[in-house]
């Protein structure tokens, strides 16, 4: 097995076996990555959000290929499709996640799978304007890339997060 399809399986571990959502999946591995892993997955700018095609292979060949993760296609009450994302084999914990330690990045993903994609997804823009293309006025540049979700309630709510996020990865 690769090396990045084993963080993938081990990113599964932290998230207690499971992750709901492509666009949760992708934010949950650019933040471990910003605070440490070291996967070397690169990220660009994308509809969503920062995004890897490099994790989306890797977490194709960590299914198809090494079978030690499932993605099961599921339909909201509207009839849209969502992945979910769980492992094929319960293991017990490892001892790092990447770079990571295990303790710190279970408790970094567990505060990302409690919070809504959207307000994920606008945390993870705002790491990306803020760190990554360096805009001054982030805010602005969220609403004209976001004006639908960059809602003020939802802006917050995503700045706190980030915070959090901040907090514990420096812990």
């Amino acid at each position: 097995m690769a090396v990045r399809e084993e963080l993938v399986k081990r990113t599964l571990q932290a998230a207690d076996g499971k992750i709901v959502g492509r666009i949760r999946l992708q934010k949950i591995f650019y933040f471990l990555e910003q605070f440490g892993l070291g996967s070397g997955f690169r990220f660009s700018y994308h509809h969503y959000g920062p995004y890897s095609e490099e994790l989306s292979g890797s977490v194709m060949r960590a299914e198809i290929l090494d079978k030690f993760i499932c993605e099961k296609e599921e339909l909201t009450s509207y009839g849209a499709p969502y992945s979910v994302y769980s492992l094929a084999i319960e293991e017990p914990p490892p001892e790092k996640v990447g770079e990571l330690p295990y303790g710190k990045a279970h408790n970094l993903v567990a505060r990302m799978k409690d919070e809504t994609s959207v307000v994920l997804e606008l945390a993870a823009t705002i790491h990306w304007l803020k760190e990554k293309e360096h805009v001054a006025d982030w805010r602005a540049e969220l609403k004209t890339r976001k004006p639908m979700k960059a809602t003020p309630e939802q802006t917050v709510r995503a700045e706190q997060l980030l915070t959090q996020l901040q907090t514990e990865a420096n812990s």
